[in-house]
């Protein structure tokens, strides 16, 4: 049978296998080389496999580091044992190809979603997602292992909202023979100021990167910011970051104190281990549950109940949604959507009414309980309507990518309540569209 030319062009890009592994498609590609998906038949699981792009490389600069950072997570092959570490399955080199396999979760995206001010994670989610990491590293540093180069990016979070700790390529190993890479290597954002002027590092280290990733998920915002890299670096070593509340006024003292503490100038004030900091954090996430459970929170899911919206949703699946939305409120004329722009959000009106325009044409109403914001299910889609309030209006916006973190069984409830309305808006009037 012939094949075209899309068919060849995959197939020259995509290796058919690489070791014993044969080759789905590809799922990545970063600087340091090709994420590609397979299954293993022996284990009955997917895996991911890592191919490094070292012979590939002009710049023997930097397939020289490549290669160190293969053979750095090679070393680690069934070291790390620890339900929020990715685990490293295997490692291999096959035709000047070098290669390591991991774990493959599905549907899983990286902290890096939730760094924008208008995308952060709830902030008891945060605190549980910290705490994870923190207990990882705690059993990595107990085995002799200081990751690095923790950040955003290089931390999972899956569907079912638990965390895996990725890329030890750059890890300090006290036992190995690999040869270390040397000097300041990392993502300079969240480096410490020991790692910065490369003095001999600590698990400390880790600990004061990961605060400055919490600094990040608390307010979108990185802790120091430069516009060259010199003058980042200068501060890392000397200045201190904005305190938190200039950024939010919702978070606790202790909350803040944990975030100081772990980012500390000097090491020996930090948190002593990632358990402390773990502990520390259980504290604050305790707090934290209490007030979510609060009387607000009752009264947004009592009129949630009464929509005819969510009539079909389980109490929890209902609790799930609030989770991933805020509740907003809107003045008479003021805007809730505009024409033109991009959003990732989908709205539910609690109650009064709003009116749908567009090109300066009124086209419709929308009162409690219906819904807009379809151009979420379309990334980078823009709206082709604005959505004024008539009179005080009560919102439920709803993140898309939140939405991407609840159980499988919401998510499929809210997307087809959410197009079942939207279909009987449109054969209704036919100029529904948000």
């Amino acid at each position: 049978m012939a094949r075209n030319a899309s068919d060849v062009a995959r197939s020259a890009a995509v290796p058919a296998k690489i070791g014993k592994y044969v080759i789905i498609n590809q799922v990545g590609k970063g600087s340091t080389g090709t994420v590609y998906l397979s299954h293993d038949p022996y284990y009955r699981r997917d895996v991911a496999i890592k191919v490094y792009n070292i012979e590939e490389d002009a710049d023997q600069d930097r397939a020289r580091v490549s290669r160190k950072m293969f053979f750095n997570e090679a070393h680690m092959v069934g070291m790390l044992q620890h339900p929020n570490i990715m685990p490293i399955y295997d490692a291999g080199e096959e035709d000047g190809k070098y290669y390591v396999v991991t774990e493959h979760i599905q549907g899983a995206r990286t902290l890096a979603a939730y760094c924008r001010p208008d995308n952060l994670l709830r902030v008891d989610d945060v605190v549980e997602i910290i705490y994870k990491c923190a207990k990882a590293l705690h059993y990595a540093h107990g085995r002799g292992v200081i990751h690095r180069d923790i950040k955003p990016s290089n931390v999972m979070l899956t569907i079912d909202n638990d965390v895996r700790i990725i890329d030890f390529g750059i890890a300090i190993v006290s036992d190995s023979e690999v040869s270390r890479i040397e000097g300041i290597a990392g993502s300079p954002s969240y480096m410490s100021p020991e790692q910065v002027q490369s003095e001999d590092l600590t698990p400390a280290s880790d600990i004061y990167s990961l605060g400055a990733v919490l600094y990040e998920l608390l307010t979108g915002f990185r802790p120091f910011r430069a516009d060259n890299l010199s003058k980042l670096l200068h501060q890392i070593v000397y200045a201190t970051p904005p305190p938190i509340h200039t950024y939010r006024d919702d978070l606790s003292e202790e909350l803040e104190d944990v975030v100081a503490q772990s980012m500390q100038k000097d090491a020996t004030k930090r948190c002593t281990s990632g358990a402390a900091m773990a502990a520390d954090l259980t504290r604050v996430y305790q707090d934290l549950r209490t007030k979510y459970q609060s009387l607000d929170n009752q009264e947004h899911f009592d009129l949630l109940r009464t929509l005819t919206f969510f009539h079909e949703f389980s109490h929890a699946e209902i609790w799930e949604v609030l989770r991933a939305s805020d509740w907003h409120e809107y003045q008479d004329g003021e805007n809730i959507v505009r024409e033109g722009e991009m959003d990732d959000r989908f709205y539910i009106i609690v109650s009064g009414q709003a009116a749908v325009e567009a090109n300066g044409n009124a086209l419709g109403v929308l009162a409690n309980g219906d819904c807009f914001g379809e151009t979420s299910y379309v990334r980078g889609a823009k709206r082709t309507a604005s959505i004024r309030a008539r009179g005080p209006v009560t919102i439920l916006r709803v993140s898309s990518t939140l939405m991407e973190q609840v159980s499988s069984a919401c998510q499929l409830r809210f997307n087809k309540v959410f197009l079942r309305a939207l279909i009987t808006r449109l054969q209704g009037d036919g100029s529904a569209q948000t």
